[in-house]
């Protein structure tokens, strides 16, 4: 029944002229009802790109196993617009008859497509954007049965995104009782034309979709191989210009968002460039990571879906295809977007060759101070340091402290630096692995890693292998351990004597060891030695306390008759040990005596 046809069931209603007014305002009024909202986001236009995207679900899954999840991002851009049967062909045509028990819940509804109004909700990141009410559905219907409804997919591969829109089927009532609502609401003008939906649909702009039979309680999950078109579509078909427009429009609030977003998603230190015709990525730098972001984020976008084929892409934390779409995740919500205007297309590829340039550009170019230094987030001040090392089980962290930034920077940026061209994993004790965070990544293994906020993309290396020793010697100067107290594990005490000590010769020393009165020891049983050391209860303590130097042995490690164990492992130590009770240095003292013996 259509709102002119209440209209005349109005008049022949016994009831108060004033009441008949009302009603026949709220008839007469637009069906859309609009939720107010700032910085209206989406977008329903349908673009046909000169190329597509096809390969590119299969790339970012392969992309995955290579480098890792990047954000979850690609993991989802391989489940995004999936093609099914029931929508590889919108013209198929479907002849079978169903029986009672394979019926489908759109074939119910189409079988009774008569009884029903339509409610529909639009949905922006789960807010609520607008709503279309009293809809007639046989446009809805019609689109529908283009495709093959029937076939479903699993409930584990479908994926919710961040747009959606809802239609909910209401049945409608006869004359009879819509008189009996409308005298028993009086002149409250309150009246429900129809009760709990019978069947409703929700598609996500991924393409999945549901249609739920609320009498049955039963729902069956389905795809569209096209999930942004069918949603404009649907769109089209109830929204007016105005709105489309308005929900077509993204702010350039939420386009800062995804962009800073995206470029945080991925930090593997390079983008990589996909050629169209070409199944092998290019390597490639960001020069000017913050730069870049602000050029895109200047140009007007709109949102579209993301086609499928080949096409010529990068990836850089987010996916950018040279004909103008990013593909954005955030939060795990897929963002499509696409130039709004083509006449900036090609600025659009200007800015992408200005700031994505082939790493092969800078094989071995040693690079400026400036570039080093860039490398450094601009809002690093404060000096924290995290400090990540492997105990030989698990990496454990421990928190430091820059004694002076602007020193620890210009010292680093004297040196000469080049970008790390090549296999992540050339140099074993690298790979992947940094030792501190100190607004940049840097490994004591001479490299240093872009952190998020750093203009610059690409993992950089010392030049010359020969500035190793130096370059620790810099960090060793300006970042000192922060969290002296902390109770020492069995693991740390063990690894404090150095690898390549046997357990033979030791000397005892009854000053900082600058003397002549050294005595030479044995060691008679080394490994016991370091085993009941090490079940001792230890904390870690700054280097400099004296008693560390006084009557001590060097056996591998320096061991104070004073409860102290100062590391020799290897690279200068950030900390030393010392005994949490004072009654175990009598213990210790024994352990000393038992197994370390002068020779004199």
């Amino acid at each position: 029944m259509r709102p002119n046809e209440y209209d005349e069931l109005l008049k022949k209603i016994k009831c108060s002229d004033d009441f008949r007014k009302r009603m026949q305002e709220k008839l007469s009024s637009p069906s859309i009802e609009v939720t107010e909202y700032e910085d209206s986001v989406s977008g329903t236009e349908v673009i046909t790109a000169k190329h597509s995207w096809g390969r590119f679900a299969a790339m970012a899954a392969a992309f995955v196993l290579v480098c890792g999840a990047v954000g979850g991002g690609a993991y989802h851009l391989a489940n995004t617009n999936r093609i099914t049967k029931e929508s590889s062909d919108i013209s198929e045509i479907k002849t079978e008859e169903t029986t009672e028990e394979t019926t489908s819940i759109f074939s119910k509804l189409k079988a009774e497509k008569e009884l029903y109004h339509g409610d529909m909700v639009f949905k922006q990141d789960s807010d609520v954007k607008f709503r279309s009410t009293g809809l007639d559905i046989e446009p809805f219907i019609s689109y529908m049965d283009q495709f093959n409804m029937d076939n479903e997919i699993d409930q584990e591969d479908f994926d919710e995104t961040g747009r959606s829109i809802t239609i909910y089927f209401y049945e409608k009532k006869c004359d009879e009782e819509l008189k009996a609502k409308i005298e028993q609401a009086g002149d409250s003008g309150k009246v429900r034309l129809y009760d709990e939906e019978s069947y409703s649909f929700t598609l996500y702009n991924n393409g999945c979709y549901t249609m739920t039979d609320t009498a049955e309680k039963r729902t069956t999950y389905h795809c569209f191989s096209n999930g942004e078109k069918v949603l404009n579509d649907i769109l089209e078909m109830y929204v007016d210009d105005e709105m489309l427009e308005r929900i077509n429009t993204v702010s350039k609030t939420e386009m800062m968002t995804a962009l800073q977003k995206g470029f945080d998603n991925y930090n593997d230190g390079k983008a990589y460039y996909y050629p169209a015709n070409s199944n092998e990525p290019i390597d490639c730098i960001v020069g000017d990571r913050s730069g870049f972001r602000d050029e895109l984020w200047e140009f007007e976008w709109e949102r579209a879906g993301i086609p499928s084929g080949d096409v010529d892409f990068y990836y850089l934390g987010f996916t950018i295809n040279v004909d103008g779409y990013m593909q954005i995740y955030v939060d795990d919500m897929e963002n499509n977007y696409k130039l709004k205007n083509d006449s900036d297309l090609e600025a659009f590829r200007a800015v992408l060759k200005k700031h994505l340039s082939a790493i092969t550009e800078f094989d071995n170019v040693t690079l400026s101070k400036q570039y080093v230094l860039d490398m450094f987030d601009d809002n690093y001040t404060d000096g924290s340091v995290l400090y990540s090392f492997f105990n030989g089980q698990i990496t454990e962290n421990r928190k430091c402290i820059v004694n002076d930034v602007d020193g620890l920077k210009n010292e680093l940026s004297d040196l000469e630096w080049v970008v790390s061209i090549g296999s992540r994993d050339e140099n074993e004790e690298f790979n992947d692995y940094y030792n501190y965070v100190a607004g940049v990544k840097i490994s004591r293994n001479g490299y240093i890693y872009p952190d998020s906020g750093s203009k610059y993309n690409a993992v950089i290396k010392l030049k010359n292998e020969s500035d190793l020793e130096f370059f620790r010697s810099i960090l060793d100067t300006h970042i000192v351990l922060d969290d002296y107290g902390k109770v020492a594990s069995r693991r740390e005490i063990l690894d404090a004597f150095n690898e390549e000590y046997k357990g033979d010769m030791a000397t005892f020393h009854t000053t900082d060891g600058q003397d002549d009165k050294s005595k030479v020891c044995v060691v008679t049983d080394y490994d016991l030695l370091r085993n009941e050391l090490s079940n001792l209860k230890w904390y870690s303590c700054n280097t400099d306390e004296k008693d560390i130097y006084r009557d001590f042995y060097v056996a591998g490690a320096v061991i104070s008759r004073n409860g102290y164990i100062y590391p020799q492992s290897g690279d200068t130590p950030m900390c030393a040990y010392k005994l949490i009770n004072e009654n175990d240095k009598e213990r210790l003292c024994e352990i000393l005596d038992k197994y370390i013996q002068n020779t004199e």
